[in-house]
């Protein structure tokens, strides 16, 4: 008796608990709204409180910099399409010619591939195509993309402008409010991306420590809802998700008529086209929305092609669970895989074509550097959910691969114009690189995920970061003892023994100067 009435009261309180996913959804919501109102008041203020010649000469540089933004756009579709198919015609860029073909052709066969595995009702094969067309579309882009930047680089009128966006960097940036909303994009793309490793180490855990007992699945409920509130990634019940994934397919339906309609209409009244200038204000928004909105199709695209697998009975079939009789499964695939190919075209190309020459301590990026890290991140959220749970070692010997070519690619470009950021920002990558090093050697090894405690793991993760912490922070104390060596011994090198600077016209050609000359020139 005592037994039923304990389960009596616990089912109540149950009953008239909230709903952790409508929780999640109002979240999700209210932060998008929050984002889009907050961007607004912040630009019309400023447009109140800056002095009208200023505010006169600001729009005109913003215009500028929009109108080199739209090129960038056209140049990059017009490299989209400019495929040459003759072996000739291909030279000297036969590399990226061939693979874009070549993924062109992986494209069209697995769309062939998925409405024969849906017609048939073939689960597995549904999700194999599926992520072969998202792979492939993600591997077409990145290589279309650095085919452009080659060309841009080297071959077009503008290469000299592009040739001092590789050389400008500064070392320090200034606390605006501008910067600041950078550093706060910069946070949640380092958690967003740390998210991923993160997940799998706690399904893992609890597949490991559930195996065989079916309640996983509740077990991840905690930490997969204080993962969505964080990132803004979507774990929604069936009908949450129907809200959210019609409420982003409207999303993508709408830009890409707006940008049609506005495309069109100026090349019809060239001579009075619609003024731009609101453009540069949406990149902040896309960035900060890019991996939210693509990872929330991807996610739905990982749920709808693993149902009827074994995957769809784990610990979590992706970020989403849409496994309702009431959704029509080949009609939402259909709809996920079109709107993530027009949205990641679009989002990409759009925060990727924004090259304008950095104003001093101001936080802004190669657009070269923004293309690659957008692409690995999309390569690192595919890896993560559209990789099967049975092949868990590949999936996370891949996430190493992904995220130690971020790494290296950080240290050897230096995407950021100012030096700190790039610094801190390699910082986070190797963080995020340890995490998923941890992740590789646990998620392979089932007894010791059950020997092992949370604890143990977290302690883990924390003890490494600690220690990368203190290695960065020792090379760059190292790093500007010799820079400020060499700056002296520079100085040094340029004055003579009376402690007289040599001009640099005599330094360059490398003439003596007589103490009397220069006792005249300091007297004069």
């Amino acid at each position: 008796m005592a037994m039923d009435a304990a389960q009596a009261s616990k089912h109540s309180s149950g009953e008239h608990s909230v709903d952790p996913n409508m929780v999640l959804t109002l979240v999700y919501f209210l932060t998008i709204a929050a984002v889009l109102i907050g961007t607004a008041v912040y630009f019309i203020v400023m447009a109140r409180i800056t002095d009208p010649e200023v505010r006169l000469m600001e729009l005109i540089t913003t215009q500028r910099e929009v109108q080199h933004l739209i090129d960038n756009l056209s140049s990059q579709f017009s490299n989209f399409r400019r495929l040459p198919l003759r072996w000739r015609a291909m030279k000297p860029y036969y590399t990226h010619h061939m693979l874009s073909w070549l993924f062109i052709l992986a494209l069209f066969a697995s769309v062939v591939v998925l409405i024969v595995a849906l017609a048939l009702d073939l689960a597995q094969v549904v999700h194999i195509s599926t992520l072969t067309f998202v792979a492939s579309l993600n591997a077409l882009f990145m290589t279309r993309q650095h085919l452009y930047y080659v060309r841009h680089t080297y071959l077009t009128y503008d290469a000299e402008h592009y040739l001092v966006l590789d050389t400008t960097s500064f070392e320090n940036f200034e606390l605006s409010v501008f910067n600041i909303v950078q550093i706060i994009i910069l946070v949640i793309e380092f958690i967003q991306l740390l998210s991923f490793p993160i997940r799998d180490l706690v399904e893992s855990i609890n597949l490991a420590n559930h195996s065989g007992s079916g309640d996983s699945d509740s077990d991840t409920g905690r930490a997969s809802f204080i993962i969505g509130v964080i990132t803004m990634f979507a774990n929604l019940t069936s009908r949450f998700y129907v809200v959210q994934f019609w409420f982003l397919v409207s999303i993508v339906v709408c830009i890409s008529l707006v940008a049609g309609v506005i495309h069109a209409y100026n090349k019809w009244r060239p001579h009075r086209p619609i003024a731009l200038y609101w453009v540069k204000y949406l990149l902040p928004l896309a960035n900060l929305l890019y991996l939210p909105m693509l990872v929330m199709l991807i996610g739905s695209a990982s749920c709808l092609s693993k149902l009827g697998t074994e995957d769809a009975s784990g610990a979590n079939s992706g970020l989403l669970r849409c496994d309702d009789p009431a959704i029509n499964k080949p009609l939402y695939l259909a709809f996920t895989l079109v709107a993530y190919t027009v949205g990641y075209t679009i989002l990409t190309t759009f925060v990727t074509s924004f090259d304008r020459i950095p104003i001093k301590g101001e936080i802004h990026y190669k657009s070269q550097g923004v293309a690659f890290i957008k692409n690995m991140s999309m390569l690192l959220s595919i890896d993560f959910f559209l990789v099967a749970n049975s092949y868990r070692h590949i999936r996370s010997i891949l996430s190493l691969i992904i995220i130690l070519s971020m790494v290296c690619f950080n240290i050897n470009t230096q995407p950021c114009f100012v030096v700190k950021i790039n610094y801190w920002r390699t910082f986070g990558l190797c963080c995020i690189l340890w995490v998923a090093l941890i992740v590789t050697m646990l998620t392979n090894e089932t007894t010791t995920l059950q020997n092992i405690s949370v604890g143990g793991i977290v302690g883990t993760i924390l003890a490494g970061a600690a220690v990368l912490l203190v290695l960065f922070v020792i090379i760059r104390q190292i790093n500007r003892a010799s820079a400020s060596a060499s700056s002296e011994s520079e100085t040094n090198a340029l004055v003579d023994s009376n402690g007289i600077d040599i001009p640099m016209t005599q330094r360059n050609n490398g003439s003596s100067v007589s103490n009397s000359e220069l006792q005249s020139s300091k007297m004069d």
